[in-house]
């Protein structure tokens, strides 16, 4: 059996010149970057150059990119870095974050933070007018996702980050599902945003966070003062590598492959809506290239989804994140769907590495199996 894997947002395959760029790194020669030696001080050239790549390719300054273990660890620290002791204020957010956004933001309001989680509603994504009336006096910082991981909905993020600067309050953004899916340029009203190396064809373990020159954040941990005092222990630098040059790869392949995932995207799409009727798109705003997010009424999504793996097609029924739990998606839930809607939703999400060939197959073989368990 061949299987077909469109679980992307899940996480995704090291590209192998990514790979290779690793390989010599992860040699029996050691490399701290802290140390003074010279297998130290070339390992502190190699982290000094990795992050050169990737502040020149956000146009930031590299002292402003914090290497981290990935987009959990980047969105926490960019949260909590807020409070180092009393949690206090308010803060904009939204009903269909992530869970390392939703999740610690909970903590935190248990703490004493007042969160205002705003309806994304059908739409999937909340609107720049209803971030700008939420506003306080208090209002400490804003904080959405770039691309629903779920869903594929955009934040329009350059409204939003409009609205954040004339306002002199910080917006942060989880852009994990974001990078690697279409070029963008970062909007100056972002103060911070994290990414994850597997998301996008680097290595698990790593990620990134952003924090610009004027956001005053504090560390998560205590150690010595590596990542500018923001993150404590030695790096990862093979990972780090990896990172580096799966951004590099996206400055000369990107555009074509969002091309590419888009139309394939709506191939499969329209095959499912023509081959096993009715088919629900979730999610009416507008959708990065890779995602789809589609209920099939009168199914059970993890029915389908089991049914689907043992035809060899890996998909989800939700966050990878959350699997393994039996309730519909909080996302779709939130979002104001109906219960039978959300219960019967499977996310197809595609990669670079995608062909035509696959999505072919995965509509002959998926609208079969929603057929056959409608009879």
């Amino acid at each position: 059996m061949k299987r077909i894997y469109l679980d992307n947002n899940g996480t995704t395959g090291i590209d192998p010149r990514v790979l290779e760029a690793m390989l010599p790194h992860l040699s029996p020669i050691p490399g701290n970057p802290s140390s003074y030696h010279y297998f130290g001080q070339e390992a502190k050239r190699l982290l000094q150059n990795s992050r050169e790549q990737i502040a020149a390719f956000f146009q930031v300054k590299p002292h402003e990119v914090i290497f981290t273990s990935g987009g959990t660890e980047a969105m926490n620290h960019l949260l909590r870095g807020f409070f180092p002791n009393a949690v206090s204020g308010h803060v904009i957010s939204s009903n269909v974050e992530h869970s390392c956004v939703y999740n610690t933001l909970l903590d935190l309001q248990k703490k004493g933070l007042e969160v205002s989680f705003l309806p994304a509603g059908l739409l999937g994504a909340v609107s720049p007018q209803e971030i700008k009336h939420a506003i306080r006096p208090n209002t400490r910082f804003i904080t959405l996702i770039a691309v629903n991981n779920e869903t594929g909905i955009k934040h329009d993020l350059d409204a939003i980050g409009q609205i954040a600067l004339e306002a002199g309050i910080p917006l942060i953004v989880d852009g994990v599902a974001w990078l690697g899916k279409e070029l963008f340029c970062l909007h100056p009203g972002i103060s911070g945003i994290g990414f994850s190396g597997h998301k996008f064809h680097a290595p698990k373990g790593t990620g990134f966070a952003i924090v610009r020159s004027s956001l005053k954040l504090h560390p998560l941990m205590t150690g010595a003062p590596q990542e500018y005092g923001l993150r404590p222990g030695t790096e990862n630098l093979p990972g780090i590598v990896g990172l580096a040059k799966a951004i590099e790869l996206l400055k000369t392949e990107q555009p074509e492959a969002t091309r590419r995932m888009a139309l394939l995207r709506d191939l499969l799409e329209s095959g499912l809506m023509q081959k096993a009727p009715p088919v629900v798109v979730n999610g009416m705003g507008k959708r990065i290239c890779n995602v789809c997010n589609l209920s099939f009424p009168d199914n059970s999504g993890e029915d389908l989804m089991i049914a689907f793996d043992m035809a060899g097609i890996a998909v989800s029924h939700g966050s990878a994140c959350s699997s393994g739990a039996l309730e519909p998606s909080r996302i779709l839930v939130n979002m104001g769907l109906p219960h039978q809607i959300a219960r019967s939703a499977i996310r197809f999400s595609l990669s670079r590495n995608t062909t035509p060939e696959e999505i072919d197959q995965t509509i002959e073989i998926a609208s079969r199996i929603v057929q056959q368990s409608r009879s």
